[in-house]
This record gives C-alpha cells, structure tokens and sequence, in this order.
C-alpha cells in the first residue's frame, strides 16, 4: 500500500485516466474528487462490499424459484390461493472484515 501525504488542492495521478484531488481535509474528514473514464466503475468501499455481497447471494439463487415468485406476482388470485412452500435449504454467508481486507465464507446449513 502507498501512503502519501497531500495538502488541499493536490492531486494524484493512477496511469493517464484517473486523477485524484484532494478538496478539502480537516478534522479528519478528506474530501476527495475522482475524475475517471465513464467505464471506470468507483464505489465507496461500504457499497462496494454490498454489491459484492449481493452478487454471491444472488449468485447462488435458484433462477426457477425466482421465477415461480415472478409467475405468482404477475396472477391477479395470488394472494387468495394457498400454496405448500418448497424444502428451503439454507445457507450462511459469514462476511469478515478488517480494517486491509474482506472475505466471505460461503457455508453450507448441510455441511
């Protein structure tokens, strides 16, 4: 990891097309403004670890349950009909962090 100082107005340079500017920095709090290509994707970490989080779960969702759910919703008698749920089996998802990294732990309820 690099660590360097900047004041204010400074920027950092990553390769020829993203450069970092420090707007304001005080009390412990920076402000930062990235200028990037549109196709650079840049998320604060906080989303980041939530879209990946939903990308493993959804990863690991029955597409033809999500469309059983789909065909109930579009069926104007759907909420007058009973319906026997399916054997659910569960799984956990463990999410560790500190403060240089992440991991996910993918555990099976069965296991």
């Amino acid at each position: 990891m690099l660590v360097i100082t900047r004041k204010n107005g400074q920027k950092i340079m990553i390769n020829d097309n993203i450069e970092i500017t420090i707007v304001e920095a005080k009390n412990g709090v920076c402000k930062v403004a990235i200028k990037a290509d549109k196709d650079v994707k840049i998320y604060r970490e906080e989303i980041y670890l939530q879209i990946k989080l939903a990308n493993l779960i959804g990863k690991n969702t029955n597409v033809s349950a999500v469309d059983s759910v789909s065909d109930m919703l579009k069926d104007k008698n759907a909420l007058n009909k009973k319906f026997e749920a399916a054997p659910v089996v569960e799984d956990e998802v463990v999410v560790e962090e500190n403060k240089s990294s992440m991991r996910i732990n993918k555990k099976n309820a069965e296991s």
